[in-house]
């Protein structure tokens, strides 16, 4: 009986060779039958449209795929000026697709090694600013007061855009002050509860959303229909100019839960069920804190201070 790899095998003809990026739509194929997430799949094909800029895809053979090409490729980016981490993400993004040439026998098999990173302080939204995106807006506005209930969702959940997204109004128990989110980015759907303040706000939203069924999703463009990507960071973008707040990356939110909830001593187990995380190892991310954070009553516990004395015991120069 043969098995599944051999299966796959035996409808590649002996000696045959495909460009990369028939590949590709092979790979992709059957990642859709594996129910792979959307996210996943975006990830791969913004990934190999990189690699096109460097070599095309439509021209390149899978035989032609080696170390030499990827060495090649990755001092390409470098000369871009991308920076080292986001060249290992690119890495990423196209090495399942290689490794499954790999394994049907159409690209000989070597090893990827990722590029030596330093890793950069994440920068979140500052008290200040925080102040200003979360004063109430016009509510004459469907748009800029739906925004103005996002930016409180993801400062109370630290959830991803795509998960925001995907939610429905039957995901939130505002009795249990709970939330389910139904599609993450690994698959596994989690809990989050809901804070006094965000329960308070989606009461008031969804009395003024007045949607037609729990089926609905949460958040909507102003026809009641799923929100797409793009509206959503374009929302967001001008509610923030707007303010003169000139940070609107929406994974900067995430990133502002995760450190306040460090500074206020929170759980990193805890946060790591929060966020979706599969290791702590991803969360001590975050434990990366701010300048403000760093001096937060640092002279409290500095060792100098602890043991200085008064300027009346000190030996006059």
């Amino acid at each position: 009986m043969q098995t599944k790899k051999g299966l796959e095998k035996m409808i590649m003809s002996k000696g045959e060779d495909i460009t990369f990026t028939e590949l590709q739509k092979r790979y992709l194929k059957k990642c859709l039958v594996n129910n792979l997430s959307e996210y996943t799949l975006r990830f791969y094909e913004v990934s190999c449209n990189t690699f096109n800029k460097f070599i095309d895809l439509s021209q390149l053979m899978a035989s032609e795929v080696n170390r030499d090409l990827i060495d090649n490729y990755i001092l390409y980016l470098r000369n871009t000026g991308v920076k080292a981490v986001t060249i290992n993400t690119y890495i990423h993004g196209i090495s399942p697709i290689i490794k499954y040439g790999m394994s049907l026998g159409l690209i000989e098999k070597f090893g990827f090694n990722e590029i030596k990173t330093t890793e950069e302080i994440k920068q979140i939204y500052t008290p200040h600013e925080l102040q200003i995106l979360l004063k109430k807006p016009n509510m004459k506005s469907f748009a800029e007061y739906r925004n103005w209930v996002i930016i409180n969702f993801l400062l109370g959940t630290g959830v991803r855009a795509l998960e925001l997204r995907s939610i429905r109004i039957k995901d939130i128990d505002l009795k249990m002050s709970m939330l389910i989110v139904p599609r993450t980015k690994n698959g596994k759907q989690r809990y989050i509860p809901i804070s006094k303040s965000l329960n308070k706000i989606l009461t008031d939203y969804l009395d003024y959303r007045k949607a037609e069924s729990e089926e609905d999703f949460l958040f909507c463009n102003e026809f009641g229909q799923y929100l797409p990507r793009t509206t959503l960071q374009i929302g967001i973008t001008k509610y923030c100019k707007k303010r003169g707040v000139n940070k609107y990356s929406l994974h900067l939110f995430r990133h502002t839960f995760a450190n306040m909830w460090i500074v206020n001593n929170g759980s990193l187990f805890i946060l790591q069920k929060i966020l979706g995380h599969a290791s702590l190892k991803q969360v001590n991310h975050y434990a990366n804190l701010a300048m403000g954070d760093l001096k937060q009553n640092f002279d409290s516990f500095c060792a100098l201070e602890s043991v200085a004395v008064q300027d009346k015991n000190r030996i006059k120069m």
